[in-house]
């Protein structure tokens, strides 16, 4: 049996906590096996529900290459992108996932930051991102990186939960746990610029609807609508006779981009029931752990938690993102920079509706438009930056880069080009 593995996989690491909290709380051996088969199950819908989202994206970042007439970059799912990152730095991002949480561990055990990130697959990623970093821009052997990759990685899950949870407290909800995203740094700059430049009043979520739209305030219809429509809007800029041949596979543009709409709508509804049961049996569980391992510590949790409660401001924070991203990626090409980049669609929908949400928890409207097109600019400037220091972790980057990935990564790498 290879431990190793058993730890590195996400359902796993959060089954282990959710009966490590069920254990200290001391419940009966049917409350602890219902209860952590229904939190690994709730954390797979999530998961299940993030990729359905995922790779119903995917085919509009071939058909905007198209549009604007880039190279284009097929990629058929989110496992392609795993399996690349394996490829390329597979043990040593393995490594410092699995130390790195550990780090985490201890930073919240005996220090004031008393956060513990719990979403597993987005510190992969970042492990992936801190594996290729160290070793394009260093000298450093394996098991260097490895051990200096996990102390940064736990570094970042630890303060990157502690700066959004006081920012938690403006959204609402549920508000025992914090965010463990790679989406915290525009998080709280959207917080802030909310604060500075809004008015919470005016909340994005209250805007009056006439009666017979009222089905726009249920988020899957809503969410679901607005992308079918989309994929139509995307598809015809895109030309039929395209789309078809390279896209769908032969099938009719009309009926490939209302299932597509539709395929994000089953993702929603996927992600909502995997939330509640998550949060359902996690966060009980979590308390344990609290009270007996961890004292007053505070779960991170994915982004899409917060999407069932703000569906409008998810669709306003991802198209005002998509727009900023457009418009600097038209700079970058007319300024000539050497690398050509083109908006992460995957991204630029999850963290721009992670901009929104908390601009708008802040500074509604405006808060939520300024901090989703400013979370634009971010990705696709800090994008162009990043690449040249990522090496063979490029393809992920180009189609997975969020903003914690476009801010920090560009200057972990640029310092460690000076020595």
């Amino acid at each position: 049996m290879n431990l190793w593995q058993f730890l590195s996989e996400p359902a796993i690491l959060m089954g282990c906590v959710v009966m490590i909290g069920l254990l200290v709380q001391r419940k009966t051996i049917n409350q602890m096996i219902s209860g952590t088969i229904k939190a690994v199950v709730g954390f797979l819908l999530v998961l299940a529900g993030v990729e359905f989202l995922a790779d119903s994206l995917l085919p509009l970042e071939t058909m905007l290459r198209k549009i604007f007439g880039m190279q284009t970059i097929t990629v058929h799912s989110v496992d392609q992108l795993v399996n690349a990152s394996l490829l390329a730095y597979g043990t040593s991002a393995t490594l410092i996932f699995a130390f790195g949480f550990l780090v985490n561990v201890l930073l919240a055990r005996f220090t004031p930051f008393k956060y513990i990130h719990l979403s597993a697959h987005v510190s992969f990623f970042y492990a992936g991102l801190i594996a290729a970093l160290l070793t394009v821009g260093t000298d450093l052997s394996t098991t260097h990186i490895i051990w200096i990759g996990s102390l940064m990685l736990g570094i970042y899950l630890t303060l990157s939960s502690a700066m959004v949870a006081p920012f938690m407290k403006y959204i609402p909800g549920d508000h025992s746990f914090t965010l463990g995203h790679s989406s915290s740094i525009i998080c709280v700059v959207s917080g802030l610029l909310g604060k500075l430049v809004g008015n919470k009043e005016k909340d994005l979520e209250k805007i009056e609807l006439p009666a017979r739209l009222g089905f726009l305030r249920e988020t899957i219809p809503a969410l679901t609508l607005i992308m079918m429509l989309f994929f139509i809007m995307v598809t015809l800029f895109a030309g039929k006779d395209f789309v078809e041949l390279q896209v769908s596979a032969h099938k009719d543009w009309l009926l490939y981009a209302l299932l597509q709409g539709l395929k994000f709508g089953v993702g929603i509804t996927i992600l909502t029931t995997g939330v509640r049961m998550l949060l359902t049996e996690v966060i009980p569980a979590f308390h344990g752990i609290a009270e007996k391992v961890v004292p007053n510590s505070t779960p991170g949790f994915d982004l899409p938690l917060l999407f069932p409660q703000h569906p409008t401001s998810v669709i306003v924070g991802f198209f005002c993102s998509l727009v900023a991203s457009v418009i600097g990626m038209i700079v970058l090409g007319i300024i000539q920079y050497p690398v050509v980049v083109f908006p992460a669609l995957i991204p630029t929908f999850f963290t721009g509706a992670a901009a929104a949400i908390f601009g708008n928890a802040t500074g509604g409207r405006r808060g939520a438009v300024m901090g989703a097109t400013l979370n634009g600019f971010i990705l696709i400037f800090g994008q162009a930056f990043l690449l040249p220091f990522v090496g063979n972790y490029e393809t992920v980057m180009r189609v997975l880069s969020e903003p914690d990935y476009t801010f920090y990564g560009p200057i972990i790498g640029w310092l460690l080009h000076q020595f």
